[in-house]
């Protein structure tokens, strides 16, 4: 979409662009606000808007995107292009860029498998170990280190040696009697690149040494003692070496940056763009502006929004064209809100095809439009010697040669600033060529022709700014499909103007005009009666949906706590059956072995009814789960995605047989209820086994979830997994059952009793899951 420096400056866009320049993270951000442009095609907006949605969603599930205190890249390049040599501190800089960039470049390989369109910035962000590797000889601050260089090593080893020589000359100059009286301080002084003391003036002539410097009061000066003088002149030689050595470094490193300019810069606009993301989702999510639908039809469709500039005084208005009609005429009075309403499409336009969040709700529609153009206030030129008309006049041709059929153009006070006659019959003119030959067209007027051409005209509607009679203040509410009186008389009534003028105003109204001022207040009325009643209704509504949902969540609750009821009555009979279990054993033992055949017969039949009995509490367990499964509609069919409920596990449904289906998650199959499966949106993992392999791969997992699984369904899954697992060389693994009446985790055990690869199981620990998991080890 085009649109020149003029328009944004008429809608104001720099200020609203201001809202994210002020959310961005730093320099990098601010350049990509700087350099944002609307998109050229609907495709390439498409793919913009889907990328933002992937960085948010990547944000909300991973955890924030990396970030560093980086800044932009370009302005050093050019300033290495300028003078060939960076200073440490630029350099530092470019190294944080580099760093910010792997950190981003990592992240973004990360998770292209799940977010596709990650592959893009990916591949745009480069790679620059080497680079960040040679510029790792700098610290934070810019300052080589010492292993730059062998030559800047053994440089710096000369200067702490000479220090250290001057150091010991400097004390034994302290150290005499005779000399150290002459000094106004008795330490050393730096004054340039010479070890100093500062003497005092009366002792100038009798010290043994050279003035360097005076002192900043004028009392004293700085001079060089003649035993100083050898080793100062070595040091500085030293010093001039270190300096050209790390100039020669910084050019070096200066060069190597300069020889990848072009991917650098490609990184920027990556690393730019993200921050730009990361400001419009804090726009989104504090100020809770939306992103709007796309659609190949030129039209569009804002609900609810509002200017940003106007903040929560801000009355939403709804706003739309280009569906049923391609024109939309605003009337109403002064000050009512229609250039407001002009501006605000304006803005949403702009900021949806910039792929940015718009201040309206997210089910506004925004549709291809290749051009905006608008003539919105007094554009009166003192220059070109334009009166108001002229200019208005001259920006119309200008948009008449320049619009096409999927134009925006925006016309603020059609026809205004000539004679109303010859105003309106041009307004007329110009709206019915626009609507006929060119794009969509919003338009305000005061002219009543205007008015009347927009309520019979095709593909033209109208629209009122609403105007409360009895305060005379407007309400700032549109009302679409209305059109509206200017309430000239009326405002002038509000401020004071004489009754006898007014009175005289209302006697020089045509007999012509006055039906249709008329009819359009009578019209204005049944809108307004029928807005308060569509807004009891739409309350009404309200109300019985907050009914409803009250009601269902008390039917949820009641059901949540007989659940839980027989859930807890059941763990007491299952206690209490464990307990008849372990006091038959016990009785056994003290048994003399005459009486062991009769108590083993009672024993297999209190077995056989515990066994009825926990088979029943199981049931009971399943369908209570079977309950609370949602009603979706769901009918899984072979070769469809589907979730066990209650589980985070999902996968293919190989086949179906009566109400059982056999689900592959991975390498595991398992055999499940149909009841059981819900829709899910998850893609199931693809897992390779490999029969010999040396170390555990990362495609089977270090842990499997059968909670909420029957024993049928769950034991097929853990000796699969345990046998997976095993042959991949993993030393243990986990398997999470849950707690719940300890039904599974028992069957669990005795699956891992039974199989000779099992070296040992175990209960988690209180960090590892406690009871609700069982750790097994493999014997090797």
């Amino acid at each position: 979409m085009q649109v020149s420096e003029d328009i944004l400056r008429i809608l104001e866009i720099p200020k609203v662009i201001a809202e994210f320049a002020s959310r961005v993270r730093g320099e990098l951000g601010l350049s990509a606000l700087a350099s944002l442009r609307p998109r050229a095609a609907l495709e390439a907006l498409q793919e913009r808007m889907e990328l933002f949605r992937n960085y948010i969603s990547c944000r909300d599930s991973f955890g924030e995107w990396p970030w560093n205190s980086a800044s932009c890249i370009s302005p050093l390049l050019a300033e290495a292009k300028r003078s060939g040599m960076l200073s440490g501190e630029e350099l530092a800089a470019a190294a944080r860029f580099l760093a910010l960039s792997r950190m981003t470049r990592e992240h973004l390989e990360k998770y292209r498998g799940a977010y596709p369109l990650f592959e893009g910035p990916y591949r745009q962000a480069r790679d620059f170990s080497n680079e960040a590797d040679a510029l790792g000889v700098l610290d934070d601050g810019g300052r080589l280190y010492d292993s730059a260089s062998p030559a800047l090593a053994e440089i710096r080893r000369d200067l702490e040696s000479l220090r250290r020589q001057v150091r010991r000359a400097a004390q034994g100059i302290l150290d005499n009697p005779s000399l150290s009286h002459m000094l106004q301080e008795r330490v050393t002084a730096y004054r340039n690149g010479h070890f100093v003391f500062l003497v005092r003036q009366e002792f100038v002539n009798r010290f043994p040494g050279t003035v360097v410097d005076r002192s900043g009061s004028g009392s004293s000066v700085y001079m060089e003692p003649a035993s100083l003088v050898p080793l100062n002149n070595r040091l500085a030689l030293r010093v001039r070496d270190e300096r050209e050595e790390e100039e020669a470094i910084f050019r070096q490193l200066t060069k190597k940056l300069l020889s990848k300019e072009r991917p650098l810069r490609e990184t920027e606009e990556v690393l730019a763009m993200l921050d730009l993301f990361y400001g419009a989702a804090a726009v989104m999510h504090e100020k809770k502006w939306k992103l709007p639908q796309l659609t190949e039809k030129t039209m569009f469709s804002f609900h609810d929004a509002r200017h940003p500039l106007l903040g929560d005084a801000a009355v939403p208005v709804s706003i739309k064209c280009g569906d049923r009609f391609r024109s939309l005429v605003i009337t109403g009075p002064n000050t009512g809100g229609k250039t407001v309403v002009l501006k605000t499409a304006g803005v949403c336009v702009y900021l949806a095809w910039c792929g940015l969040p718009l201040p309206a709700e997210e089910d506004s529609v925004v549709g291809k439009i290749s051009s905006l153009f608008a003539d919105i206030g007094d554009e009166q030129s003192i220059e070109q010697n334009l009166s108001t008309f002229s200019a208005h006049v001259k920006n119309i041709i200008s948009i008449l040669e320049k619009s096409d059929r999927t134009s925006l153009v925006l016309l603020d006070e059609l026809g205004a600033g000539t004679d109303p006659q010859e105003g309106a019959a041009l307004g007329i003119a110009i709206l019915d060529t626009l609507t006929r030959e060119k794009g969509l067209t919003l338009a305000t007027t005061h002219h009543n022709p205007v008015k009347q051409y927009a309520l019979t005209a095709p593909g033209v509607e109208t629209a009122s700014m609403e105007f409360n009679a009895e305060s005379l203040s407007p309400t700032y509410r549109m009302l679409l499909g209305i059109p509206g009186k200017s309430n000239a008389i009326l405002i002038a009534q509000k401020y004071g103007l004489p009754e006898n003028v007014l009175e005289k105003a209302r006697k020089a109204l045509s007999e012509r005009e006055v039906p249709v001022e008329d009819l359009i207040a009578e019209l204005n009325e049944r809108k307004a009666w029928l807005d308060r009643e569509e807004s009891e209704a739409a309350l009404l509504r309200k109300k019985l949906s907050e009914e409803r949902e009250l009601y269902s969540e008390k039917m949820r609750e009641i059901e949540f706590r007989k659940d839980k009821i027989l859930s807890e009555a059941e763990k007491k009979a299952a206690a209490l059956l464990e307990k008849a279990e372990q006091s038959s054993r016990d009785l056994l033992k003290n048994l003399e072995d005459a009486a062991k055949s009769a108590v083993h017969r009672q024993i297999r039949e209190t077995g056989e009814k515990v066994r009825t009995e926990r088979k029943k509490l199981e049931q009971n367990q399943e369908k209570r789960l079977l309950r609370n499964i949602p009603s979706s509609g769901f009918t899984p069919v072979v070769g469809g995605i589907a979730q066990v409920a209650g589980t985070g596990v999902a996968g293919v449904i190989e086949s179906l047989k009566g109400n059982r289906a056999i689900l592959r998650a991975g390498a595991m199959k398992m055999e499940v209820d149909v009841k059981k499966l819900v829709p899910t949106e998850k893609k199931p993992k693809s897992i390779t086994v490999q029969e010999h392999s040396s170390s555990a791969p990362d495609r089977v997992p270090p842990s499997v979830m059968v909670r909420g699984m029957n024993v049928h369904e769950a034991l097929p899954v853990v000796e699969r997994y345990l046998d997976q697992a095993m042959r991949l060389g993993y030393d243990q693994v986990t398997v999470i059952h849950g707690r719940g009446e300890g039904i599974l985790r028992r069957e669990v055990h005795a699956l891992c009793a039974s199989l000779k690869y099992v070296a040992s199981y175990r209960l988690g620990g209180p960090s590892e899951g406690g009871f609700g998991v069982t750790v097994v080890s493999f014997r090797r």
